[in-house]
């Protein structure tokens, strides 16, 4: 009996790798044979996950990060482009800082080195302004130009101009979601929560980024649409680098499993086991379990901390670590894989 068990990041909890060490050890009990696959769709820990590939380091590099911390930037070599993990300095777990205060500049540091940049798991809802600023777009108050705008400057926005600085960029952009930055079901409402939104903050952000996007397409002569798919990633900086900065953007899922060729190895299991945080709408808008399962034959599992996926059931069977798995991760996903793992072993 063949067994593959891919797993993504349980965000805020476990990683990748430390949820297939526990489920590993937990298999080895039950003399249960498996393949364990660590998987991303560009986001957190992306970097981590393609090494376990044998894809090499190209160089690490000394950056600020958003809120103005110097830490090593690291640089990957995928089959001859250069690959950055926007999160290592826009990532969701690296500030408590309140996302109103923060903004994604900090990556026109590393656009001009690179050919790939993974969009996913940031703290930042900017809509990818501040990145446009440092990029040849001044946003002003009036006559006064605003300095590094974050979201709680929008408000204040009245004009935009473009430098002669300002061109589009030959940049690949692996987006974690499909979700569409504005509108209904938007990133904004989906995955402002998770950053630190409450509602009314998620309303007025709402509010700000169309009135601002409406007056740096008049300025730039353009339609621009936040309302449409594959806008949401990374709060928004999937729209400008798209729509504005005339990128090519990628599915992260799609692209993880063709550069590890672990795409061809799906298929070749009579059990599968996914595993992330979550599973909900979300995970099959983009994310890489739910790019995962489009291709899975045979019995299918779902081990997490939480199903809440109300459509057509994707599993043979599901097994969740539940609101306690928050507070005590590992011994929860120990106790729940042994419930799988009795199941499977049978």
């Amino acid at each position: 009996m063949r067994v593959n068990v891919y797993s993504d990041k349980f965000s805020g909890t476990l990683s990748a790798a430390e949820v297939l060490k526990v489920i590993k050890s937990v298999f080895k009990n039950f003399d249960i044979q498996a393949n364990y696959f660590p998987v991303t769709d560009g986001g957190e820990h992306s970097t981590e996950i393609f090494k376990h590939y044998n894809i090499q380091t190209e160089s690490v590099s000394m950056k600020k990060d958003f809120v103005g911390s110097w830490i090593p930037a690291e640089y990957l070599n995928i089959n001859g482009d250069i690959y950055f993990e926007s999160a290592s300095l826009i990532g969701v777990n690296k500030t408590s800082e309140h996302p109103f205060n923060l903004n994604t500049a900090a990556l026109s540091q590393v656009i001009p080195e690179i050919d790939v940049l993974g969009l996913g798991g940031s703290k930042t809802v900017d809509g990818g302004i501040g990145l446009l600023s440092c990029l040849g777009i001044d946003f002003y108050a009036e006559e006064e130009i605003i300095t590094n705008p974050k979201p709680k400057d929008f408000k204040d926005i009245t004009a935009v101009k473009v430098n002669d600085s300002f061109s589009n960029l030959e940049l690949k952009v692996l987006t974690d979601t499909s979700t569409r930055l504005l509108g209904s079901n938007s990133a904004v409402a989906t995955y402002g929560p998770q950053k630190g939104l409450n509602k009314k903050e998620i309303k007025h952000l709402e509010e700000q980024l169309e009135r601002v996007f409406q007056i740096v397409s008049t300025e730039l002569n353009i339609p621009l649409d936040p309302f449409k798919k594959d806008t949401g990633a990374a709060g928004g900086l999937s729209f400008v680098l798209g729509e504005i900065l005339g990128c090519e953007l990628i599915s992260g899922s799609q692209y993880f499993l063709e550069q590890t060729n672990l795409k061809n190895k799906i298929k070749q299991a009579e059990i599968t086991v996914v595993c992330e945080g979550k599973f909900d709408m979300t995970s099959l808008s983009g994310k890489v379990i739910g790019e995962i399962l489009k291709h899975v034959t045979g019995d299918v599992y779902f081990l997490g901390g939480q199903h809440d996926f109300t459509g057509d059931n994707q599993f043979t069977d599901i097994f969740e670590c539940g609101s306690k798995g928050l507070k005590n991760p590992k011994q929860e996903l120990i106790n729940t894989t042994n419930k799988l793992a009795k199941q499977i072993s049978i």
